[in-house]
């Protein structure tokens, strides 16, 4: 009782024409509420268990009884669908019906007035109820020895049909073992019968065969005799044949090499004449070739001399031509360098005025004349310029000319400076622009590699996150699988106690009914 916990309710109820006692129990820290029947007649006990969360499922269509606190309620609702049902192996169980059962169960009626005697009795009352009491007592034993010995004479019966039955039995298995052995020697003798006659059934087969397989082979060996004279029959007639053959394609072969060989001598005679004239026709186009390159070559030499004759003129009429065009600008030139000449001397000239006038008007300086840094004669310094000047003059028109040309180069040197300047500006624009280019290049390639990785990345943090919850979820079923199997198990034992209990109680009762 400690297991199903204490009784909260009863109720009487009819199962099978027996009045049950419908005992539920309540266990709050199992969270359990088991029915117990207990016969009041057979003594027998059935129950039934339904934990809170299944016990509640029952009322969750029911308006009326889903409150949990309507127990006497839902007990009764209960008592009113259980009934006793015969299984396979023949014992009851006690099971939930959908709907009430035909026998109604019924509550207790407790005494709830007793007559107690009270006051003042006489000697007759007394003794009155001491012998109803005594007669209580013995009416019990009598009923409990009644009921022993029915239940005794009940066993002594069943005892003794088991024992006929179990004759019965034996005598119905001997007399089928019996028939089973005759069925099987008959069965024996007559596969025995039927192998003999198969045998003799063979044999003369066999005999029947041997003799159409000698047959057979003897027409076979005549019709194989036949048969081979006429195939060397033909063998003959089929060499005559490839001989006959053979010799008339030796005679065709001939006269076809014949007809060929006078062929091939024509075919060659024509052929030679055709070498004949082809070589004739070329040596004809060697002859034109050989005309036309010397016509071809003369034309040649003779435009080459005349166009040397041309050169030769232009070349004189332009050197006529230089000539006529030095006479006509050399007056021109030296004019020129004259009036150069001319300016050149105003020039000095005004040079020189101007020098003596600051000359004159400039307060003296003062030379020093002793020392290492005393100021040599100016006399000597005056001859000396006035000799370098007549030599300057002299070799003026030739420093002009080189002063000329070197200005000239200078300035060629100066401009390839400013075109080789501006392509390597050039040069640098492009390089910038490139470097620049390359440098956009690889930022976008970078970004593209960046944005890959950061792609990458994401999916495999995706991939972990998935496979993260999948393994979450695996475990989460496992353990609801291991929690349910343990479940499962517990249910399972608690079934093989309960069994193993009725099934002790069961024997305890029969060996108490043997006893008694």
């Amino acid at each position: 009782e400690k297991d199903k916990g204490p009784l909260v309710y009863q109720e009487s109820k009819l199962f099978n024409s027996e009045t049950f006692l419908i005992n539920v129990y309540d266990h709050t820290k199992r969270r359990a509420v088991t029915f117990e029947t207990y016969g009041l007649e057979t003594q027998d006990q059935f129950h039934i268990q339904y934990s809170y969360q299944d016990f509640d499922g029952l009322f969750r269509f029911n308006a009326e009884l889903m409150n949990p606190n309507r127990k006497e309620g839902r007990f009764h609702w209960i008592a009113e669908r259980l009934a006793a049902i015969l299984t396979v192996g023949k014992d009851r169980q006690l099971k939930l019906q959908p709907e009430p059962t035909p026998e109604v169960p019924e509550l207790p009626i407790y005494e709830t007035v007793r007559k107690i005697p009270t006051g003042r009795m006489d000697l007759k009352e007394r003794q009155r109820l001491r012998e109803q009491m005594d007669m209580l007592d013995i009416k019990r034993n009598e009923n409990i020895a009644k009921r022993k010995q029915e239940s005794r004479q009940k066993f002594l019966q069943h005892v003794f049909w088991l024992k006929e039955e179990d004759k019965r039995l034996k005598r119905e298995h001997h007399e089928k073992l019996e028939a089973e052995r005759t069925r099987r020697v008959q069965m024996k003798e007559e596969l025995e019968r039927r192998q003999k006659e198969a045998s003799r059934l063979e044999k003369e087969r066999q005999r029947q065969r041997r003799i159409a397989v000698e047959a057979k082979e003897e027409r076979t060996e005549e019709r194989d005799a036949e048969d081979y004279r006429q195939l060397r029959a033909r063998w003959k007639m089929r060499d005559a044949e490839r001989a006959k053959a053979i010799a008339e394609a030796i005679g065709r072969k001939e006269l076809d090499l014949a007809e060929l060989r006078k062929k091939q001598a024509e075919e060659k005679k024509v052929a030679e004449e055709i070498m004949r004239k082809r070589q004739g026709a070329w040596d004809a186009r060697e002859e034109r070739i050989r005309r036309k390159s010397q016509a071809w070559l003369k034309a040649v030499l003779e435009v080459k001399a005349e166009r040397l004759r041309m050169a030769k003129m232009m070349q004189e009429r332009n050197q006529e031509y230089l000539n006529l065009l030095h006479s006509l600008r050399q007056p021109i030139f030296e004019a020129q360098l004259k009036r150069m000449e001319e300016r050149k001397m105003a020039a000095e000239a005004i040079a020189q005025s101007t020098a003596a006038y600051h000359e004159k008007r400039a307060v003296p300086k003062k030379v020093k004349k002793k020392g290492k840094n005393a100021q040599k004669d100016d006399m000597s310094k005056e001859g000396n310029k006035r000799s370098s000047r007549t030599v300057q003059e002299s070799g003026k028109s030739d420093t002009d000319k080189v002063l000329d040309a070197v200005e000239a180069k200078m300035r060629a040197e100066m401009e390839e400076q400013h075109r080789r300047a501006k392509f390597e500006r050039l040069r640098d624009k492009r390089i910038k622009d490139l470097q620049e280019a390359r440098k956009q290049k690889c930022a976008a390639h970078m970004a593209e590699v960046r944005e890959a990785y950061r792609k990458k990345k994401f999916e495999e943090e995706q991939k972990a996150t998935e496979r993260r919850l999948i393994q979450k979820e695996r475990e989460a079923e496992i353990q609801a699988s291991a929690e349910k199997k343990k479940q499962d198990l517990e249910r399972l034992q608690r079934l093989r106690d309960q069994n193993i209990l009725r099934k002790e109680k069961e024997r305890i009762a029969r060996l108490a009914a043997m006893a008694a």
